[in-house]
């Protein structure tokens, strides 16, 4: 007999296996494939046949995108949906596939704001600033610091959806996390400018040509910002031309 609900150890697989939704990125289908490979417990579960597992995988193998850590906002609600389409025998399983469609631009949106734009260069500086005070200490404090949210976010997004279903939708919006953006970019700020404080005083402490080479590439970072220069391009000038000022004044 079909078996209806998923168990509580399946949402516990289906969760750790989230955690590698990127091993199988692809251009075809971006993390589409990884998706496929963290509801294979569900589809074990909630199918008995062969057929039917092969129907449902080949359903969850077309294209998602969405950011990594924001994933589980959508896992978790396809798998409250597949359960109540089973439970209220839907005609057709469209909706579900519309639905994650749907959900990979908000999902993208909200996770490279709150992470790659804030959150690891904020956790990034704060490492900084305690490898050039501390030292080794930086490393574990960085991992420690930048998986707290990480894990938090992967875990309320599984916890919500998986509660909500369709109506996850209603909680994804910057706007609802518009609070906690503007917050950690103030940190983030604080912090910028700490390190920006203990860089000039860590150079000074080694060389006058280390000092020099750092103020030349603050004063290069400004203007190239000012001129709105993408940021790789401003990191690689910034960086080259501190190296070339350093090995001019050390020779």
């Amino acid at each position: 007999m079909m078996a209806r609900y998923t168990a509580k150890i399946d949402r516990i697989n289906i969760f750790i296996r989230c955690i590698v939704i990127q091993a199988t990125w692809n251009f075809k289908a971006l993390i589409g494939m990884g998706f496929c490979f963290c509801v294979i417990p569900l589809a074990r579960r909630l199918y008995d046949t062969p057929k039917e597992r092969s129907d449902f995988l080949r359903r969850h193998l077309d294209f998602f995108n969405s950011h990594p850590y924001f994933a589980t906002y959508c896992l978790g609600a396809v798998t409250k949906l597949e359960e109540e389409a089973l439970i209220k025998k839907w005609p057709d399983m469209r909706p579900i596939s519309v639905f994650k469609e749907r959900m990979a631009g908000p999902l993208g949106v909200l996770g490279d704001q709150l992470f790659w734009s804030r959150i690891k260069p904020l956790t990034l500086a704060l490492a900084m600033c305690i490898g050039l005070t501390v030292g080794w200490i930086a490393l574990p404090i960085f991992l420690f610091v930048y998986n707290v949210p990480h894990f938090y976010i992967r875990l309320l997004g599984w916890r919500k959806s998986y509660r909500l279903g369709f109506d996850i939708v209603s909680v994804l919006s910057t706007r609802r996390f518009q609070g906690s953006l503007q917050k950690i970019s103030i940190i983030g700020l604080g912090i910028a400018g700490l390190l920006i404080s203990i860089s000039a005083w860590w150079s000074l402490e080694q060389k006058p040509s280390v000092f020099v080479a750092f103020m030349v590439s603050i004063l290069l970072t400004w203007l190239l910002v000012s001129l709105k220069l993408a940021v790789k391009y401003i990191i690689l000038v910034a960086i080259v031309i501190g190296l070339i000022v350093g090995v001019l004044f050390v020779l």
